[in-house]
């Protein structure tokens, strides 16, 4: 019974060890499986993609050779060994460029290929010693002229870094940029009262001057345009300078604000200026027998109700309208009162203008009546 026992013990023993190198021989057949994939996955994947090919421009070798470095930086591993990294280098030259280097391939196969010597070459070749000197001429020499302010900010940025500005004092970089703007911001900024003395604050300040600016610098508006309706004339007499015989005018179909009722300004009424045009647009309207100042086909020029198209007028040529005003007035319209007279005479236009003085500019407020086309022109042709 015990000779059994012991039998049936060393059967047991058997099998177990049979099954531990079974096991065993799977566990080895298994790491040989797969040591050959985990191996060839230890290469990492490029990050960076490949960099355009120089070809000779002396321009893009500043540009393409902090590319080649990068890409040699952050892929080096990527790419392989020093000799992979040699010819990496070599096959992104353009042919001709490969002839400059050509002979550095005819070296002793024996010694180490770094791709450094191929830089250090087309360096030596291509780089321009005084491209500093160059770039803060140009720095000093930029205007913006017609550009937008931030094509302007884009040019002074890059040239500054090339003329490596990046470290000059904030006033030298304000200074600088200061002097290429056009007279419009240059003219906006003198209006400031405190300006800051960092660059880039100084910068977002200019940002938010000439996003103030009604019309984009370089830009030019758009003709407008205009229709007015044709005079209504009337057989009836009336008074010359009564503004409640004269049609209203429609500008794209939109109905005018209501003329003031103040008794101030019962003799004059506001004209609504006319559009901008090019010299070769009112030559064209000329031709056509339209009227050259907002290009309605229903009267001429001497007919049109609205003012010429240039904004504003200092107080003594509105004191000098005025003065030919109340002569015409004096003239052609008998109906006017002499206290009424004598209350523009001694009070002036810019009084009677919503209370506002000659001494502010103000915009030209206009009779419209034929009394004040023969007012304005006998001006005219005196100055």
């Amino acid at each position: 019974m015990e000779n059994d026992l012991n039998v049936v013990l060393a059967e047991i023993r058997t099998e177990l060890n049979r099954q531990r190198e079974e096991i065993a021989f799977l566990r080895s057949m298994a790491l040989e499986r797969f040591a050959a994939p985990a191996h060839a996955s230890t290469r990492p994947k490029p990050c960076l993609p490949d960099p355009e090919k120089f070809g000779g421009n002396t321009h893009k070798f500043d540009t393409w050779l902090p590319s080649i470095r990068a890409k040699l930086q952050v892929d080096g591993a990527a790419i392989g060994d020093s000799t992979a990294q040699f010819y990496y280098v070599y096959l992104n030259l353009e042919s001709q460029v490969q002839a400059i280097v050509l002979p550095q391939l005819s070296l002793d196969s024996a010694a180490p290929l770094d791709h450094n010597t191929i830089l250090d070459q087309l360096s030596r070749v291509y780089n321009n010693p005084n491209k500093v000197q160059e770039a803060e001429d140009r720095l000093y020499a930029l205007k913006q002229g017609t550009d937008s302010l931030h094509t302007y900010i884009a040019k002074f940025e890059r040239t500054l870094y090339e003329a490596r500005g990046q470290s000059w004092p904030d006033s030298n970089k304000i200074s600088t940029f200061r002097n290429g703007l056009n007279s419009t911001l240059r003219n906006r900024l003198s209006q400031q009262l405190t300006l800051p003395r960092s660059y880039t604050e100084f910068v977002q300040v200019m940002q938010q001057l000439a996003a103030r600016t009604s019309m984009p610098s370089g830009s030019t508006p758009n003709p407008t345009p205009v229709q007015i309706l044709p005079r209504h004339h009337s057989t009836n007499h009336h008074n010359p300078i009564d503004v409640s015989q004269i049609n209203s005018i429609n500008v794209l179909d939109v109905a005018p604000d209501p003329l003031p009722t103040s008794p101030r300004l019962e003799h004059f009424v506001t004209r609504i200026r006319a559009p901008e045009f090019t010299p070769k647009e009112r030559a064209l309207f000329r031709k056509q027998n339209k009227c050259v100042r907002c290009g309605s086909p229903h009267h001429w020029v001497k007919q049109c109700n609205l003012s010429p198209h240039s904004g504003m007028v200092d107080a003594p040529i509105l004191a000098g309208i005025e003065f030919a005003k109340t002569r015409s007035l004096r003239s052609s319209s008998p109906s006017i009162t002499e206290e009424e007279l004598e209350r523009i005479d001694r009070e002036g236009l810019g009084t009677i203008l919503d209370g506002r003085y000659l001494d502010e500019r103000i915009e030209l407020a206009a009779e419209a009546t034929d009394a004040w086309h023969l007012a304005e022109t006998q001006f005219e042709s005196e100055i």
